[in-house]
């Protein structure tokens, strides 16, 4: 029994669901961070450390007071060991801004620290795995522990391992007081872009959008043959090129999409897989492209402009295909659209909403302009508040803002902690050389091959994705593949959005596909299998990043659009079309085995634009079509 409790203290917490005084106090900490956060973005200019300082200081104290301890907590009030958890954070976290001004002065390994200094570490440090413990929990923690046990003892592992002694309170200096570690790009990246682009998703979705989303959705699929499924897919895109994460997707618009899809015809595990899918792609559509194409600004130094429009034509290609998967399976089963009565007037659904198309060409237009994301995602919050106004039922008072500053920290929270123990992860590679190490090992398991180098990379992200936010994914990924990749002569571009593509798609894929569990709750179906049916719907968005690396004709940049940007946007698509039909065994008429290995093999062709292969391609796929044609014609 006492084994059974032990062992349930290491298990993640629960969001607690409070009232009284512990709730106005958490209401009034979470709205307070989110007015900082807009306040050093539009109003001062803080010496960075001391901003990331200031930002996990009260992303801890939220952590604690939002967080059981442990699954069979007591969600129902907030015990006083939380309490003075948090205000130990407070304490820590005041201090180490304090002394920011010292820290940037003194010489790391060279200058001590003071016995102050050590204490406040090391709290910070513990505090950083406990938290991310309870709102995510043992995976990422796990991962953490290793590298910094690394770190400590590698020296006594033989071999390819082994690396110098390192003290330990030289691996806490580089953790804790340069930016090498906790404080790192990718917290750098959390208390900045990311926190507040969630806060923009927290007001967008507070001020009626996604109803409109919803609305807008289903006048423009609801009509055609499975068209509750379509309007999952569209629905779904919106919303999660917003929020970018997976999970959050397929709760917010499964809800109501899954139980759609059933009704028409669809199986429970069918519906399940195909919210799953689309809930996943949000974070790779642009324009906002969820969270990871931020750190992806930071970790590889290219402009947020030039990652949108290179993603722009995988992130189509993969809502297509789903598309195309989801439109076969509908002539296959004879499933029809849904009843006109039953949707909306595009119309009337534009008439009432086309104002929430706004805050979306607000952020274009001024990322465009070249102002910062922040700069950029402030903006954003500001029109969502505006346009809010235009209708009366939309109108967003005081109430609403408050709600949204409050839902935008807590929602931050996740986010912001999987980037700090990211740092961990990163401060384990850099001090020990295993960097360079894993990218040699990566290189040497290729052979000199990019193909095998690239796979190798993609179980790396999909292995390293399980359970974890994409962000979180994307970070420790790219600090363990991405230097391989550049030395086989991969461009920076094409290596980091093959990584965020894998680290996203990991959401769906098993064992651990945080997506399909969310889906498979609502759905009522078995998660494992929800899991291996959204990966066969997938299946054209984990061969595009391997298009890409090998012809970045399918990237899109300001120097390369032309008439061969529309060849090769044609032929990708119908490269997508002919290997959804040879997945699903459909096109006109049901297709023998052949066909579908012609397809699959054309498909295949097609997205890989070189003009023979396309031509090859678009002829193996004409001949089909033409064949299973007449096949329809006769049958019927």
């Amino acid at each position: 029994m006492a084994l059974k409790r032990a062992m349930n203290y290491l298990t993640a917490g629960s969001r607690r669901i409070l009232s009284g005084t512990g709730a106005k106090a958490i209401s009034i900490l979470a709205v307070l961070t989110s007015l900082y956060q807009i306040w050093q973005c539009t109003f001062t200019s803080m010496q960075p450390l001391k901003h990331y300082s200031i930002h996990l200081t009260l992303i801890l104290t939220l952590a604690f007071l939002i967080y059981t301890s442990h699954a069979d907590g007591d969600r129902t009030r907030l015990p006083k060991t939380d309490i003075v958890l948090a205000l130990a954070a407070v304490a820590a976290g005041g201090y180490y801004a304090s002394q920011v001004g010292r820290y940037l002065q003194r010489w790391p390994l060279v200058d001590p620290l003071t016995a102050v200094d050590i204490i406040v570490g090391i709290v910070l440090v513990l505090m950083v795995l406990e938290t991310t413990r309870r709102t995510m929990g043992n995976v990422l923690l796990s991962i953490s522990l290793v590298f910094m046990g690394y770190a400590l003892g590698g020296h006594l592992l033989p071999g390819f391992l082994y690396h110098r002694r390192i003290a330990p309170f030289d691996v806490l200096d580089q953790l804790v007081f340069t930016i090498n570690g906790i404080f790192s790009s990718p917290i750098a990246v959390a208390s900045t872009f990311v926190f507040l682009f969630v806060l923009f998703g927290s007001f967008f979705a507070n001020s009626g959008a996604g109803d409109f989303f919803y609305k807008f959705a289903m006048a423009v699929a609801g009509r055609f043959p499975g068209g509750a499924a379509k309007v999952s897919i569209v629905a779904s895109a919106l919303f999660g090129s917003i929020n970018g994460s997976p999970t959050a997707n397929v709760v917010t618009t499964g809800s109501f999409t899954i139980p759609m899809m059933k009704r028409i015809g669809y199986p429970p595990l069918f519906a399940g897989a195909v919210e799953a899918v689309a809930s996943t792609g949000g974070g790779m559509l642009p324009p906002i492209m969820g969270t990871a194409a931020f750190l992806m600004v930071e970790m590889a130094g290219i402009p947020y402009s030039t990652i949108a429009l290179s993603a722009a034509l995988p992130g189509v290609i993969y809502y297509l295909a789903l598309g195309f998967m989801v439109h076969l399976r509908a002539k296959k089963e004879g499933l029809v659209g849904m009843d006109p009565a039953e949707l909306p007037p595009l119309g009337k659904t534009m008439k009432e909403g086309f104002q929430f198309l706004i805050p979306l060409v607000v952020l274009v237009g001024l990322l465009a302009k070249g102002y910062t994301p922040s700069l950029t995602a402030v903006g954003g919050i500001i029109s969502v508040v505006i346009i809010s106004w235009f209708r009366k039922d939309t109108r967003m008072g005081i109430k609403k803002i408050l709600k949204s500053l409050e839902e935008g920290a807590c929602q931050a929270v996740i986010i912001s902690l999987s980037c700090a123990i990211a740092g961990t992860v990163i401060n384990g590679l850099m001090i020990t050389g295993l960097g360079g190490k894993i990218a040699s090992l990566v290189l040497k398991i290729g052979g000199g091959s990019v193909l095998m180098a690239l796979i190798v990379t993609a179980i790396l992200c999909i292995l390293l994705g399980m359970g974890m936010p994409v962000a979180a994914a994307y970070a420790l990924t790219a600090s363990l593949a991405i230097p391989s990749l550049y030395e086989m002569g991969i461009p920076p571009i094409a290596a980091h959005l093959f990584v965020v593509y894998y680290a996203t798609m990991s959401a769906i894929t098993p064992p651990v596909a945080v997506a399909a569990y969310a889906a498979a709750g609502i759905a009522g179906a078995d998660a494992g299998r929800i899991g291996w049916t959204a990966c066969r719907l997938g299946v054209v968005s984990f061969i595009v990043p391997f298009m890409f690396v090998f012809n970045q004709g399918l990237l899109i940049s300001a120097g390369n659009i032309g008439v061969g940007t529309l060849v090769v946007i044609a032929t990708s698509v119908l490269g997508a079309f002919s290997l959804c039909a040879g997945t699903e065994g459909w096109l006109k008429s049901r297709l023998q085995t052949w066909q579908r290995a012609v397809l699959l093999a054309s498909g295949l062709l097609m997205m890989y634009p070189e003009a023979i292969s396309d031509l090859v391609g678009v002829v193996a796929f004409g001949t089909v079509y033409v064949m299973n044609k007449a096949t329809a014609n006769n049958d019927g």
